[in-house]
């Protein structure tokens, strides 16, 4: 795994940000389907709608690169707490290339989604969670981010010479901190 690490490190750094680009791309591609899956039959299209649709796209896109490098540099500063030794910029390149996962289920997500036919419902939510396909794209998108987490520990232990418990920790505690955060808030709300 080190001589793959260090493979990464050779590569072109636009490799990876590339693969932060598709993954990106993909997720406003997802929510953009979603979007379109609940505006049937509830919103006529206008000008307006297009415009907002279309920011949300680029929006979306932003706010995935921008999580990418927030959610890295957590990781490494719970690694630099463990006394690991390397840089933010090279461990920012090399955890890109795990992303290739999700993006890869993404893009099946899509298609699965794509293929859902929505009639004049009146619930379209319960529609959409009671589908099959739906329920297999958000578990297959789940279960994608945790092999993406379990590569991202390898990396930090190969990359900042940390112990396997140390490098799964410091993947371990951003990861449940910022679930426990989000379940706290829907408590409170």
């Amino acid at each position: 795994m080190r001589q793959i690490i260090n493979v990464l490190l050779r590569l072109p750094k636009w490799y990876g940000l590339t693969i932060i680009l598709i993954y990106s791309v993909m997720i406003a591609e997802f929510v953009k389907v979603l979007n379109t899956l609940f505006m049937v039959g509830g919103i006529e299209k206008v000008a307006l709608m297009e415009k907002i649709v279309q920011l949300n796209y680029g929006l979306t896109i932003v706010s995935s690169i921008i999580v990418w490098i927030l959610i890295c540099l957590l990781f490494h500063l719970m690694a630099l707490l463990f006394d690991g030794k390397t840089t933010f910029g090279s461990f920012l390149i090399v955890a890109a290339y795990p992303y290739f996962i999700p993006a890869v289920i993404l893009l099946f997500a899509v298609l699965l989604l794509d293929g859902i036919s929505i009639e004049d419902s009146v619930d379209i939510t319960q529609l959409i969670l009671q589908n099959d396909s739906y329920k297999i794209v958000i578990k297959a998108l789940n279960y994608s981010f945790v092999f993406y987490y379990l590569l991202v520990a390898c990396i930090i232990h190969y990359l900042y010479n940390l112990k396997w418990l140390y490098a799964l920790l410091s993947v371990a505690i951003p990861v449940v901190s910022i679930y426990a955060v989000t379940e706290l808030f829907k408590l409170v709300m």
